[in-house]
């Protein structure tokens, strides 16, 4: 299938997982748009005040049946969640309930595609645990000064390997 193909489809999902929100809830919900322009390793994201979805063409050519089946049901539940209750957590128990009841699917929060394809320039960093990659724009962050990273699981500060 075509990269159009996949993006007219995805486009009719978008429209039956809202319809699906609206015969639960029996409420009427604004179509978000839906662009196709997700950069780096991400694959959606939601943006509620502009009522916006954005999907990683990348990754979905290349996980078509993802995307249809978890990735787009979870941004569209982003989206149910803003509108139906405003402004609660991003994967709080609102959103976790419209994934379970609306779309039957678990509430989960990453996805476990190969990202090889979307990844850009990688920089080594270390910490105790050992060597950790960090992005062009951390780096880039790191270098100027305005941000310092620390690894997730021993805390310590992450320091680039020359």
């Amino acid at each position: 299938m075509s990269c159009s193909e996949h993006q007219i489809i995805i486009q009719q999902r978008l429209v039956e997982c809202m319809q699906m929100a609206e015969v639960y809830f029996k409420q009427k919900f604004v179509l978000p748009t839906l662009l196709f322009n997700q950069r780096g390793n991400v694959a959606g994201t939601a943006h509620l005040q502009k009522n916006l979805i954005k999907l990683n063409n990348t990754l979905l050519n290349d996980n078509f049946d993802e995307f249809m089946q978890t990735v787009l049901p979870h941004e569209v539940a982003h989206i149910i969640t803003y509108q139906k209750f405003n402004r609660v957590k991003p994967h709080g128990v609102e959103w976790q309930s419209i994934m379970h009841k609306v779309f039957n699917l678990p509430p989960t929060v990453r996805h476990k595609m190969d990202t090889t394809k979307t990844q850009g320039k990688m920089f080594d960093y270390q910490c105790r645990c050992g060597t950790v990659k960090l992005t062009v724009r951390k780096h880039n962050k790191v270098v100027r000064k305005q941000q310092i990273y620390c690894c997730r699981k021993c805390q310590q500060q992450l320091v680039e390997i020359r």
